[in-house]
């Protein structure tokens, strides 16, 4: 592109897509803890005496009575503190072809609230895989690290940091780097600092709304 880059618009726009996707954190941490709300809701049930008949019947029909929970389970589905299984959901730890830990997760699709390694991996503050996503740290082939935010200051973000071939990041690091800082290191840039044409046809495909950085001021 030939036009002026302002590199305010540049950091304001990927501040925005990085509030999208803490949205979808947000949405996706409610869909994980969602099984132990569940089971929570139908234990308290359980000991008010309550009939929980017609909630045991949902369950069945959404395929979940073969579910296992324990201390330590395994399973087609397993529930439990550690887990094993096709479908894995662990409070602390989980290893499946699915594989969900509200601390840690392994798997071909691994998503933890802390940390993640998997072909498909998404990581609250740490991830490792083919595709990874935190909010810390990552290393893949593709890497995002978005920051993580501090508290009641606006735009004010910590960590972020990603290596990768593909690196999207507060301070990235790889062969084509998008990176919000002037910190970052690659081949192929999109920064304040620099805009490689390579790095900037790249990641404008996948992220239009960063053109706006180089409109022309009306």
């Amino acid at each position: 592109m030939n036009e002026p880059f302002d590199a305010n618009i540049f950091r304001d726009t990927f501040n925005r897509y990085v509030g999208k996707y803490e949205t979808f954190c947000i949405i996706l941490t409610l869909v994980i803890s969602s099984p132990f709300i569940a089971y929570g809701i139908a234990w308290y049930l359980e000991q008010a005496k309550v009939d929980i008949k017609g909630f045991l019947n949902v369950w069945h029909t959404l395929g979940l009575s073969h579910l296992s929970y324990e201390l330590i389970s395994s399973g087609m589905i397993s529930f439990g503190n550690l887990s094993c299984g096709v479908i894995s959901i662990g409070l602390w730890g989980s290893c499946g072809i699915i594989s969900i830990g509200l601390w840690g997760s392994c798997g071909v699709i691994s998503i933890g609230l802390w940390g993640s390694c998997g072909i498909i991996s998404i990581g609250g503050m740490s991830s490792a895989g083919i595709i990874a996503l935190s909010s810390g740290y990552t290393c893949g082939l593709i890497a995002i690290a978005t920051g993580n935010k501090k508290p009641f200051e606006k735009n004010q973000y910590i960590n972020g940091k990603a290596f990768g071939f593909i690196a999207i990041g507060r301070h990235a690091r790889g062969v084509y780097t998008l990176s919000y800082h002037d910190d970052s290191e690659g081949t192929y840039q999109l920064s304040p600092k620099r805009q490689d044409p390579e790095a900037v046809a790249l990641f404008t495909q996948g992220f239009r709304k960063f053109k706006g950085a180089f409109a022309l001021p009306s």
